[in-house]
């Protein structure tokens, strides 16, 4: 009976919780096709998707015009393979609007607007990073990271630098090191990207779920006492 009551209590305290005004948990996904390995184990032309969590409260805008979120947590799920957890920091980065020549004298972004998964290079800071994943499209014009939105299809797809090569490690999961033999954008690949916001509790049911529960809470105690 304890611990029934004590379940119900915690239940209590997290059903007077209330986001912060302007906050939503989001859920993003980008996924393409790739080839690599993954813990020593090779996967080819496998679907490999992207999975990340974060809380919409926390989008900047960096260099004046990307807007960066830092994820709660990132699996990457790979066909015949299974699922893993990145165990090092990365974040989300959208370009609203068709990148100007002006503005990319190195042809570094895709001519349409997009958003990019990438692994953090110096946490907690956004503004260097190396991009896992990709996806470009004319749909993506003004997306600001902090609502629904897809599948959109477009140019990109999942990689990173190949065979981690340049002095740059590969990336680490919790079933080894994720290692790529393409670059994402190396060539005419496709990638889908997803957006979907996680519901939150209204307050009026917040307040029933609350009232319900304090209910039981009694009836529990009354019975406790036969």
């Amino acid at each position: 009976m304890r611990s029934i009551l004590a379940s119900a209590a915690f239940a209590l305290t997290l059903a007077g919780f209330v986001a912060p005004a302007g906050a939503a948990p989001i859920t993003y996904e980008i996924s393409g096709i790739g080839t690599g390995s993954i813990g020593g184990t090779a996967f080819t032309d496998a679907l490999v998707v992207f999975t990340g969590t974060a809380d919409t409260a926390n989008v900047e805008v960096i260099f004046g015009f990307i807007y960066a979120l830092p994820l709660d947590t990132l699996t990457v799920n790979i066909a015949g393979v299974g699922t893993a957890t990145l165990t090092e920091p990365a974040g989300l980065f959208g370009v609203p609007f068709t990148i100007p020549d002006e503005m990319d004298d190195e042809d570094e972004f895709p001519a349409f607007p997009f958003v990019l998964l990438g692994r953090l290079d110096d946490p907690p800071a956004l503004e260097g990073f190396t991009g896992m994943g990709a996806t470009a499209s004319d749909a993506l014009t003004g997306y600001d990271l902090t609502t629904a939105i897809g599948p959109v299809v477009g140019p990109g797809g999942v990689g990173f630098n190949e065979d981690c090569g340049g002095g740059d490690p590969c990336l680490a999961t919790s079933m080894g090191l994720l290692s790529f033999t393409h670059n994402i954008l190396d060539d005419e690949s496709e990638g889908t990207f997803t957006a979907t916001l996680q519901e939150v509790p209204e307050p009026a049911t917040l307040l029933l779920m609350g009232g319900g529960l304090a209910a039981f809470v009694r009836r529990s105690r009354r019975g406790a006492r036969r």
